[in-house]
């Protein structure tokens, strides 16, 4: 798979007979091209947290985030030197069970401190384990620290495939709108992942559908942001201001 960061416009140029030339803009963004460059994922980039005095550890950069429908988005984590991971998720306002959930696990992972986190996301695994929760159909630890999804009232977990976006390792998913959750799981700074911990170095998120959807970071509850996915481009406003 070919991963074009948004913003890099492909440029064709034709030569026609005459020995005239004329260049061709395409962008990959539009669904209209999908069908024809399907191994060709174009994204915006959004960090989790920077560490230092202009990009906090503790805020998403950018915080708000605008696209349109079937634009994709990379979070990935910049954080150098210490294994500090980040978690995306999105949580629905459908649930108070959910929400109840979610936070009574994380709320052990909240610490400004690397090791403590790290420690702390042992335990958790641990506890899980011994409580047997390798059923994975219900909320645990399990599925805060793997990509994972929640699309039914009953809350059943169903988890993605953490190498599946290509040469980035870490889940890849289409945005409905409709989840209840969706997890990226642990992402780890690049090359600073602990030995008993899933290789997660993003999450690359396709939305699908116009809407504000909200999101955070379950290490920071305070580390929030906002995707804002407007309804597509069509063919007139992608070209009009350039063939008047």
């Amino acid at each position: 798979m070919i991963e074009i960061e948004l913003g890099t416009v492909v440029t064709l140029t034709l030569i026609m007979a005459s020995s005239l030339s004329f260049c061709l803009i395409i962008n990959f963004n539009i669904p209209a091209f999908g069908k024809y460059f399907e191994d060709i994922k174009v994204y915006s980039d959004v960090y989790t947290g920077g560490g230092n005095s202009s990009k906090p550890i503790n805020q998403f950069d950018p915080v708000n985030k605008e696209i349109y429908v079937g634009q994709t988005i990379k979070w990935s984590n910049p954080t150098a030197g210490a294994p500090y991971p980040h978690i995306v998720v999105f949580v629905s306002n459908q649930s108070a069970e959910l929400e109840s959930k979610i936070s009574n696990i994380t709320k052990p992972l909240h610490s400004s401190n690397g090791q403590s986190v790290v420690g702390n996301l042992n335990k958790l695994l641990i506890e899980d384990n011994n409580q047997n929760n390798k059923s994975n159909q219900t909320l645990s630890a399990r599925s805060i620290v793997l990509p994972s999804v929640i699309n039914t009232s009953s809350l059943v977990v169903k988890y993605l495939n953490a190498n599946g976006s290509g040469i980035y390792s870490g889940a890849g998913y289409n945005f409905t709108g409709n989840e209840r959750y969706v997890s990226s799981g642990l992402i780890w700074a690049g090359g600073v992942i602990p030995g008993n911990f899933a290789k997660i170095n993003s999450f690359i998120v396709t939305f699908t559908k116009p809407g504000t959807y909200h999101y955070q970071c379950l290490i920071y509850p305070e580390m929030k942001g906002t995707i804002i996915v407007k309804p597509s481009l069509g063919l007139f406003e992608l070209f009009g201001n350039q063939v008047k």
